[in-house]
């Protein structure tokens, strides 16, 4: 049996806006997976598309996790998982916009 978790007032402002900005994040990455599959990337496109993963991994080590970034467009681009082993993401959670 789970225990549920109480979080302060301040704890539950932070992990909302932690939320927030995995969406962002998730939502230019798809953006760039469209784009490197359609057109290729550009090496500005490249290196936006590597600091937002940095960042995404940056949040994610916050809530106690990893970033996992999926390329193929045709589904959710960035997952959070707890234990990365052998690319295996999806027993993760998938962080849509």
């Amino acid at each position: 049996m789970e225990t549920m978790t109480t979080h302060s007032p301040r704890q539950l402002t932070r992990l909302f806006w932690v939320h927030d900005e995995l969406r962002r994040i998730a939502k230019t990455i798809h953006t760039l997976d469209e784009n490197a599959c359609n057109y290729g990337l550009t090496p500005r496109q490249e290196t936006r598309q590597a600091n937002l993963m940095k960042r995404a991994g940056v949040l994610a080590s916050e809530l106690g996790l990893q970033a996992y970034h999926q390329g193929d467009p045709r589904g959710c681009s960035l997952y959070l998982v707890e234990n990365m082993q052998d690319d295996d993401y999806t027993q993760g959670v998938a962080i849509t916009f």
